[in-house]
């Protein structure tokens, strides 16, 4: 069951807004006058509601009236009004030398609030424009900032195609272009043949970018070797919308295009065996017997065995490692050395000396013990 609503449009191709419906019976086609928050607006019927439609929404607002052959007359001197005011602020704004473009004007139905749309690079101070521009006119003018392609919607015409534009005819939404889809269909990438009037990537870009995406999943890529009824070669060029693929041949050398459902993957066969495997196969026990290199795969995992390292004394790099005394106390005390018996605390082997002092005591009296047994 669908809502009983009936929508509207004020432009051509413009966004779709629902309203409760009347009483009488409307049709599409048919202007009714509906409120909006620039006052009463006329407006074109686009849906209306099936026989079996349920309840209206509570918030759907309900149109004003249907539309009489005097709003209708109304709205056009409303359009040659817009226009007079459009040349107006045009004349203004060079006279002002202000750094904007006004694009459209747009009145309401009952002339008392106006919309402009104009185009800028930068911030403009244009309140002397709107108050020269309101007295003038006995109304209220809104400005809204626009981009080049709201631009060409609200202007229409017609692109290089010779048709009309699409966003002014029936495009509701700006789709998302990018370079990327003109690369996928093989377009040349000079902007002034992939852009639109409004100076951006044509909307129809994206109309058959995903039909090409999917065809050409099919062809092969370039320089793939394929093989074809004719021979083997390599993919020199693809056509998207005949599905074929040119090939140069290996060994003719020659080029030739072949279908994609005649295309199949080259099976390339080797003239003669590999040069290392031919030598195991002679010689396997020497393979087999050969020793096992520093740098050899490890049975545990295949990371190469390396040789340990030397491993070094704590606290000091061996750079900075200080020479190591080598005379002993006795050979001090025949040198007559008074301080044979004493350890410099400050000396890097005094901590060392220390700890070793308890496990020459031990073996000491282990010998004694020994040697008094006996």
């Amino acid at each position: 069951m669908t809502a009983n609503v009936i929508g509207v449009r004020f432009r051509e191709a413009a966004k779709i807004y629902y309203f409760a419906p009347p009483q009488e019976e409307v049709y599409v086609g048919e202007y009714v006058v509906v409120p909006t928050a620039h006052g009463e607006e006329l407006a074109r019927i686009v849906i209306t509601p099936d026989a079996d439609a349920g309840p209206v929404p509570s918030d759907v607002r309900p149109i004003k009236r249907l539309a009489s052959n005097d709003d209708r007359v109304r709205a056009l001197e409303m359009q040659d009004r817009a226009s007079a005011m459009l040349r107006r602020m045009r004349a203004m704004i060079a006279e002002l030398e202000l750094p904007l473009y006004v694009s459209a004007v747009q009145i309401n139905l009952g002339g008392t609030e106006a919309t402009g749309f104009f185009e800028a690079d930068e911030h403009v101070d244009f309140r002397g424009l709107l108050e020269a521009i309101e007295v003038e006119y006995q109304l209220s003018l809104h400005m809204k900032r626009i981009g080049p392609r709201d631009r060409a919607k609200l202007i229409d015409g017609y692109d290089i195609c010779g048709q009309r534009l699409c966003c002014a005819s029936w495009m509701t939404d700006f789709p998302k272009v990018g370079i990327r889809m003109a690369k996928a269909q093989d377009l040349s990438l000079n902007p002034d043949k992939i852009s639109g009037v409004c100076g951006r990537l044509l909307c129809c870009l994206t109309f058959e970018f995903d039909v090409y995406k999917e065809m050409r999943g099919i062809l092969p890529k370039l320089g793939a070797h394929v093989s074809t009824p004719v021979g083997q070669g390599r993919v020199v060029a693809v056509s998207v919308p005949k599905q074929t693929a040119t090939v140069e041949l290996e060994h003719e050398r020659r080029r030739v295009e072949v279908p994609a459902a005649e295309m199949g993957t080259a099976v390339r066969v080797e003239t003669a065996p590999n040069q290392a495997i031919a030598e195991a196969g002679e010689h396997p026990q020497a393979a087999a017997a050969s020793p096992r290199t520093r740098d050899a795969p490890d049975r545990q995992g295949d990371r190469p065995v390396r040789g340990r390292r030397r491993r070094r004394r704590r606290g000091a790099s061996s750079e900075q490692a200080p020479p190591r005394d080598q005379s002993s106390r006795k050979h001090r005390a025949e040198r007559g050395d008074g301080q044979a018996g004493q350890t410099n605390a400050n000396h890097p082997e005094a901590g060392a000396d220390r700890r070793a002092a308890p496990r020459r005591r031990r073996r000491a009296r282990a010998r004694d013990g020994g040697s008094s047994e006996s």
